[in-house]
């Protein structure tokens, strides 16, 4: 079956980038530092560090178009981490991105989440901080945080609508 990550245009991503974020892309989700019963830390942890630390701001902007949930979580969470400046955009472009779902382990769980709902709910602290004992700190004025969480729950009230037509496209 044909997948549009055979075709995704890596220009612009150098090889050693590219070559982690294919083995980031066939974990399938992304992970907290500690996993499983055991609490282990997975090896998907150690990589998603490495992108985001080894990642330029144009590979990581790129890859916000990957197509992929997991590619794309990891891609706004480098963004974020790095102080990208531009983060109000940034943030109006996940919430438009309704037809994308991440997965994250942590612990013993494992949830499907909103691509913006990971990461304006777990990621950052415009909204719920409790949820992320590390929150990734950001820069908006207080009317634009009103703005995105105003945006988060128009989307999450068709969180439904949205997972169904996900769905349909993994067929």
């Amino acid at each position: 079956m044909y997948t549009e990550k055979w075709s995704y245009d890596w220009k612009g991503i150098r090889p050693q980038i590219k070559d982690s974020i294919i083995e980031l892309d066939k974990y399938g989700e992304l992970t907290s530092k500690s996993v499983g019963v055991a609490g282990i830390t997975p090896q998907q942890w150690h990589r998603q560090n490495w992108i985001i630390e080894n990642s330029k701001e144009s590979e990581l902007l790129k890859l916000t178009d990957f197509p992929s949930g997991t590619v794309k979580g990891i891609a706004y969470e480098g963004l974020l981490k790095k102080d990208y400046l531009k983060q109000y955009d940034l943030f109006k472009k996940v919430l438009n991105d309704t037809l994308t779902f991440v997965h994250y382990q942590s612990g013993c769980f494992s949830n499907g989440f909103m691509l913006s709902d990971y990461i304006i709910s777990y990621k950052t602290i415009i909204e719920n901080p409790e949820l992320n004992q590390n929150p990734i700190n950001i820069n908006l004025t207080d009317s634009e945080k009103k703005e995105i969480i105003k945006l988060m729950k128009k989307r999450k009230e068709k969180e439904g609508f949205y997972k169904e037509e996900y769905l349909k496209r993994l067929k």
